[in-house]
């Protein structure tokens, strides 16, 4: 559990320290549109590209009293996209279809299109009450973004690594007083293989991913791992490698020469077999090779029985664990998970990747997104909502001005790698 006075110190020193605008929005009622179209990058000549489902509702007001919120989605709506959607420059107009599985979720009608970098896309939705007969049609565009390059970059000068010899102990500056000395040590952070999608996808004609099931055959991942053509980082829950953001890298990103003005850096950790289940870790007095009665174990599931559990969950029950990571989602029968896939947005260049990103061991596909201006300016808002009369920057536009128009269309371009997580303690 969070202690309070922790809590309390760190809301002191934000209020103090951050003016949030105070110039409030007019609310107009108004549609609100939220989607995105994808570019991901297969190989060095080939892209996929997705149109991802466009959610359609009808905004409304903070103070409003609404009996059912999923009144408010709308399910009659006329979406299209329009923009250069094939080769050849002719048929560039998709039309998308409500979906009777989701209330406001509109799906393309067909799927022979192809999204290009650099190019404009122009959303259109219009939709007409029948029950007031008031009109309202909105526009949005993206322009996409180009393709990105990423490279894995060795540290110029080792890292300092500070920390008790017993690195178990956390936040300390001076660790006698447990029998312990305080010590430094530089240590090398080496790159690792940024650009092995592409090669391990058409050696298994892709069928490493399970499309019915949406499940990984991670086994045929195996053999890469241990040629290293999928390197592999040993992911510890002690000592500099845990604590903050200013913790010990596991390698360092960087994609300077692709970013650019007015856009955002996204990176995904997507856990490959976030649900494997195997034995909880435990401490082998005898060295025989199983667990004995008596031998203590990592209660993961905490139901006091040495069982099996989630064992690729990063999972840790100590103050900075908590901090950071939790709490813990937890099934049915008790086992620990965390989100997946999980998403931080860049804010230095290069980027040290530590142990936040991660919240799995296992088989990871690692994603580099880079998005349009239009998510840019949409963070440059308030999207966390800590005022809850300033809205996020959108590029939702109403036709006509008395309406109000809310979200967000913007567009992204992917570059994915494979990394393996081994569990170091």
């Amino acid at each position: 559990m969070k202690k309070i006075n922790i809590i309390t110190i760190l809301m002191m020193i934000f209020w103090t320290s951050c003016e949030l605008p105070d110039n409030t929005e007019v609310y107009k009622q108004g549609l609100v549109v939220f989607g995105s179209i994808n570019m991901l990058e297969i190989t060095d000549n080939f892209i996929q590209s997705e149109i991802n489902a466009i959610h359609v509702s009808m905004s409304s007001a903070i103070d409003n009293n609404i009996d059912n919120a999923n009144d408010l989605y709308i399910n009659d709506a006329e979406v299209t996209i329009s923009g250069p959607l094939n080769i050849d420059a002719t048929d560039n107009f998709v039309t998308l279809e409500y979906s009777d599985s989701l209330p406001g979720v509109y799906y393309p009608s067909r799927d022979d299109y192809y999204i290009f970098s650099n190019s404009t896309y122009i959303l259109n939705v219009k939709y007409t009450n029948s029950d007031s007969g008031e009109y309202y049609e909105v526009n949005a565009s993206t322009t996409t973004p180009e393709k990105i390059s990423i490279k894995s970059i060795a540290y110029q000068d080792s890292y300092l690594c500070e920390e008790c010899s017993d690195p178990s102990i956390f936040g300390e500056t001076n660790c006698e007083n447990q029998g312990e000395t305080w010590i430094t040590e530089l240590v090398d952070i080496d790159s690792i293989n940024v650009n092995n999608f592409s090669t391990i996808n058409e050696q298994t004609f892709g069928s490493w991913w399970n499309d019915e099931n949406q499940e990984c055959n991670c086994e045929l991942l195996d053999d890469y791992i241990q040629d290293s053509i999928i390197s592999t980082i040993n992911l510890s829950r002690f000592g500099c490698s845990v604590g903050s953001f200013a913790s010990l890298p596991y390698f360092i990103l960087d994609f300077q020469d692709s970013l650019q003005d007015f856009s955002s850096i996204k990176i995904l950790s997507h856990s490959l077999e976030p649900f494997k289940m195997g034995n909880e870790p435990y401490e082998d007095l005898d060295e025989n090779g199983e667990y004995d009665d008596g031998e203590p174990f990592f209660d993961y599931n905490e139901n006091e029985e040495h069982d099996e559990t989630f064992i690729n969950t990063f999972y840790d029950t100590t103050l900075v664990f908590n901090l950071w990571k939790g709490p813990y989602f937890r099934d049915d029968l008790g086992n620990p998970y965390l989100e997946t896939p999980f998403v931080w947005t860049v804010e230095t260049v290069p980027t040290p990747i530590m142990w936040l990103y991660f919240n799995q061991y296992g088989k990871h596909l690692m994603v580099v997104q880079s998005s349009d201006n239009a998510y840019f300016d949409y963070l440059s808002g308030d999207p966390l909502g800590q005022n809850q009369y300033l809205l996020p920057n959108t590029n939702i536009q109403p036709v006509d001005s008395n309406q109000g128009a809310y979200g967000l269309f913007s567009s992204n371009y992917s570059k994915p790698f494979f990394l393996n997580i081994n569990k170091a303690d």
